[in-house]
């Protein structure tokens, strides 16, 4: 790369002579390449940006937006977050900028900090405003740079979609999405990271520092693979700080630049991964277990899971069975139930009440108020203090890696609506281990089920 291939070299020397900045070697490689041009454009349509926090993202997203401003290459430029606080950090560090250069502050014509109307206005005309991430946001408006702060929070594309269309009629518009990593649920930033990594889409740029998938928290090679601002603005023992008082999901999302399944998760993966024995089986228990029945919220899965008291205080659980449908799972039920003599238990007040006249036929036992948030917490506690075993099997272990809290007064139980997957055979699991922990075992045995 070379100042007759890209901007970014005149953006270095805009931070270093004009604003009097001096910066990171990552910040300078990013402004290099996300400025590359190709045939005297801009190579790059979309940039996609990600890194740890507390990496510089916001001064670089300042300099980069007074860059634009000052050299006449923007005319608006639409800084977005979220939360409106987000686009206001960068926004008012480039205020700041501009205000503290000699070079820059006589060319500044207006600045309004009035909430719902912060823009930096230059005597060229350039605007630099800010918005929170709506559908409504920058409707009218025609942007010359699109900024997307916390890419990952953009659960659909419904704010993506109307905020792109602001970039449409400006022939070198540049959308730049910024972000540490986010969950499944993180739909806008995991489908443009995916689309960049085939490397089919050349308008696309993707520029990611993240630790190799797999690695070990506490691993500080890891560290140096993702965050570029190691040993200048953050150190080993920032990183050793932020690992004791976080969460494994929380600090591979946001020291780790890693993709988890569940920022919000309801269950610790890790103990649930290290939990599984596929060597053992309940054959020997086979007389003791309980039954837990769930459904999907939408009706599109139904889950069967026996648990049982292995002794010493420690549980297992196995799915016995699943369906696609609840008809499907009345019509087949009672040749599984009668492979076995064992309790039956589900929540009338979740989606099984679809199941309620066949279930209450059989005097299944009925989970009720508070035991079914009780019963989840209950079963997060023992995978947490790795009291429950199980066999590894795919169809739980997916949905216990998409299990998140709901709340519900001073407690929880598993999300349903809004969450990324289905949870029935967590329920159900949940289900099964509490009523072994909390009702003896003299109820009655289930009566024949009559379809």
């Amino acid at each position: 790369m070379t100042p007759e291939t890209s901007l970014g070299f005149e953006a270095i020397r805009f931070a270093n002579v004009i604003l009097g900045i001096e910066l990171l070697p990552w910040q300078e490689w990013w402004l290099i390449h996300a400025l590359e041009l190709h045939d005297g454009r801009l190579r790059y349509k979309t940039v996609v940006t990600l890194l740890p926090r507390q990496n510089g993202k916001t001064e670089l997203l300042s300099i980069f937006s007074l860059y634009l401003m000052f050299s006449d290459r923007a005319k608006l430029i639409l800084g977005t977050a979220q939360a409106l606080d987000i686009a206001r950090e960068a926004w008012t560090k480039s205020v700041d900028h501009a205000q503290a250069s000699p070079h820059t502050a006589p060319e500044i014509k207006d600045v309004r900090r009035t909430n719902g109307e912060q823009c930096i206005t230059l005597r060229s005309g350039a605007r630099y405003r800010i918005s929170a991430t709506t559908r409504g946001a920058g409707r009218g408006l025609s942007v010359d740079l699109l900024i997307l702060d916390e890419l990952r929070e953009h659960r659909d594309w419904d704010s993506w979609s109307a905020l792109a269309a602001t970039t449409t009629a400006r022939p070198e518009s540049l959308k730049v999405g910024i972000s540490n990593a986010g969950d499944s649920s993180s739909v806008v930033l995991n489908t443009l990271r995916a689309s960049a990594l085939t490397g089919d889409e050349t308008t696309l740029g993707l520029f990611e520092w993240s630790a190799p998938d797999g690695c070990e928290l506490d691993d500080p090679d890891a560290w140096v693979s993702s965050n570029p601002s190691l040993g200048y603005l953050i150190t080993e023992d920032t990183l050793r700080g932020a690992l004791a008082t976080s969460t494994p999901a929380v600090f591979r999302t946001e020291h780790l630049c890693q993709t988890v399944e569940s920022l919000d998760g309801a269950i610790d993966l890790q103990a649930w991964q290290s939990s599984a024995d596929p060597g053992l089986t309940l054959e020997q228990y086979r007389d003791d277990l309980v039954l837990g029945l769930d459904v999907a919220v939408d009706g599109t899965h139904v889950s069967l899971v026996a648990a049982a008291d292995t002794g010493g205080g420690k549980y297992r659980v196995e799915v016995i069975a699943a369906w696609d449908t609840p008809d499907h799972a009345r019509t087949e039920l009672p040749g599984v139930l009668s492979k076995f003599k064992n309790r039956l238990c589900w929540a009338p007040s979740g989606p099984a009440g679809v199941l309620a006249p066949e279930l209450r036929g059989i005097e299944a036992i009925e989970l009720k108020g508070t035991e079914v948030a009780e019963s989840c917490q209950v079963f997060a506690d023992l995978v947490a203090s790795t009291r429950l075993t199980h066999p590894g099997d795919p169809l739980l272990s997916t949905q216990v890696a998409q299990a998140s809290k709901y709340n519900v007064g001073d407690g929880w139980r598993f999300a349903r609506k809004g969450g990324i997957g289905y949870v029935d055979s967590v329920y159900a699991a949940a289900f099964a281990v509490y009523v072994l922990r909390t009702q003896p075992a003299e109820k009655p045995l289930p009566k024949p089920l009559v379809v």
